[in-house]
């Protein structure tokens, strides 16, 4: 039977989501509890969180989803916009596609999302449950895109490319929303989008670094 809130339950429900996005940003998946989510949102009831999510995993897949359907709904509606130019195999298109509908919804939201998400990439567990969210249904298929577009690396080099990708953009958009909080100043939201964008497409289209015999060669000649 479906669980019907009251607009107080609402409003404790989304209270214990954004407490739970600062705290796991700022202590790791690992390092909180639901009690202390509960107490941090100023809960009476220290099982609050419990009763709305159940577990640790199910109130991380509520931050997720909470930020995730807009960027989802952003997301598909640029991939549909590739797919009628028939430009969905266009490289640098999908990794747009992939980065901007994200940078714009922690610009908007101006919170932790980015730092969670970063504690999320090196949490198995947690990023698991990220893309198999029916909301990461777009983050796949770009994924998936992008995996074609660079088709002529072979499979373990797609791996790391596509792995050091995800890295790359989680880690500075995280770095970039912290900024204030370091005294730093941030780049322009619209110059983020391109640094990150440029940055990941040099990233995916790196010539493969020679191995063995080859890359000795390479480094006795360069040390000559």
């Amino acid at each position: 039977m479906e669980r019907r809130l009251s607009p107080r339950g609402d409003a404790a429900r989304a209270a214990l989501v954004e407490t739970a996005e600062r705290l796991f940003a700022e202590r790791g998946i690992e390092g909180v509890s639901l009690r202390d989510v509960s107490a941090a949102a100023g809960q009476r009831n220290h099982s609050a969180a419990q009763y709305h999510f159940g577990s640790r995993d199910g109130l991380v897949a509520a931050v997720i989803e909470a930020r995730m359907s807009i960027i989802d709904e952003r997301r598909r509606g640029r991939l549909a916009a590739l797919r009628a130019e028939g430009r969905d195999d266009d490289l640098r298109s999908l990794v747009e596609a992939l980065v901007v509908p994200t940078v714009e919804v922690v610009h908007e939201t101006d919170g932790w999302y980015a730092r969670f998400l970063s504690r999320v990439r090196w949490e198995p567990g947690a990023w698991q449950a990220l893309v198999t969210l029916p909301d990461a249904g777009s983050f796949v298929d770009t994924i998936s895109g992008i995996d074609r577009a660079i088709r002529p690396l072979p499979a373990p080099i797609r791996r790391h490319r596509l792995d050091a990708l995800t890295t790359l953009f989680v880690g500075t958009l995280a770095g970039w929303e912290g900024a204030p909080d370091r005294g730093e100043r941030r780049l322009p939201v619209d110059q983020l989008h391109a640094e990150i964008v440029s940055a990941s497409v040099a990233v995916l289209t790196l010539d493969v670094a020679p191995v063995g015999p080859t890359r000795q060669r390479t480094m006795a000649r360069s040390s000559a």
